[in-house]
């Protein structure tokens, strides 16, 4: 059976009890997973080679073969596979070494259909949550790398918004630029936004981004805060946003701009996404600071050579 007519995850089933496989195959299936079977480890080692695995479920002794073999090699080869080890023979040391060698989880034999489920849930919860945050570290580590290599402030700012809103998967993004006066921030750059949103107007800084400005600290806004908190509330619920994020852009204290996140759904925001969106901030702060300076240094040559030719 599969949920919402999806596959839940693709797993791999290795014992070389028939009856184990057979009973574990079932309930998996039941509950929308695509199971494979092995009976050795170097089946399991070929399996491996030729399907990307969500998850493998291994006993420990098979036919004078050692499961932590598999366990071992598995976690080291395709460390985006969780692994979860079983076993007849269940001791604290064995557990301890498996967990050790990479198994994300431990089930001693004879097992419910609703532990295995519980194991099995557990373990695919971890696994899909590392893949993200890996994914993730890796968007920012080319963003960062990106902003590094140009000085080109449309440039920049186009890259600023858009690394962000792949960083977090949302909706869109937006990066306003503070006004020599500092009462409002105007749009400098946008992503994933309609043109009638972008253009609705300025933002006043005591109103729409009062609390980054105040603070310079991170504003969290939902639709239940949308009227209390922004500017124009309608034009943000007509637009579909669920949620925005605000993060203060500032360089050695002072705040140069903002960057603002969207969700189309209620999205909420783990610590690790803070942090990673925070840095990043940084380091989009530093940079646009780098590019406006080249720039007026550019334009204070370009003058200065036409004003001595």
């Amino acid at each position: 059976m599969k949920v919402g007519g999806k596959v839940k995850a693709v797993t791999m089933v290795v014992d070389d009890e028939q009856i184990v496989q057979e009973s574990v195959r079932r309930i998996l299936e039941e509950q929308g997973f695509r199971v494979d079977t092995a009976y050795r480890v170097d089946e399991a080692l070929n399996l491996l080679n030729k399907t990307t695995y969500d998850l493998i479920l291994t006993d420990l002794m098979m036919s004078n073969q050692n499961g932590m073999e598999l366990v071992e090699t598995a976690a080291r080869d395709y460390p985006n596979t969780g692994i979860i080890m079983f076993t007849g023979y269940p001791s604290v040391a064995s557990a301890v070494e498996s967990i050790k060698l990479g198994a994300l989880d431990y089930l001693p034999k004879p097992f419910t259909p609703e532990e295995l489920l519980e194991v099995t849930e557990r373990a695919l919860s971890k696994v899909l949550i590392l893949r993200k945050d890996k994914d993730a570290e890796l968007v920012y580590e080319e963003s960062e790398k990106a902003l590094r290599s140009s000085l080109d402030l449309k440039k920049i700012l186009d890259l600023v918004c858009s690394s962000s809103r792949d960083l977090l998967k949302v909706k869109g993004s937006s990066v306003l630029v503070r006004q020599k006066d500092g009462a409002c921030f105007e749009l400098a750059t946008s992503c994933g936004l309609s043109d009638e949103y972008v253009s609705k107007g300025k933002l006043d800084a005591n109103r729409s981004i009062a609390e980054v400005q105040s603070t310079g600290k991170s504003s969290f806004v939902d639709q239940t805060s949308f009227d209390k908190c922004l500017q124009y509330p309608d034009a943000a619920r007509q637009e579909g946003i669920a949620t925005i994020l605000s993060m203060p852009l500032s360089v050695r204290g002072a705040i140069i701009g903002c960057l603002r996140v969207y969700s189309a759904d209620d999205r909420k925001y783990d610590k690790k996404e803070m942090e990673l969106i925070t840095r990043f901030s940084q380091q989009a702060a530093l940079a646009i600071e780098n590019a406006v300076l080249y720039e007026t240094m550019r334009k204070d040559i370009e003058g200065m050579k036409n004003y001595m030719s």
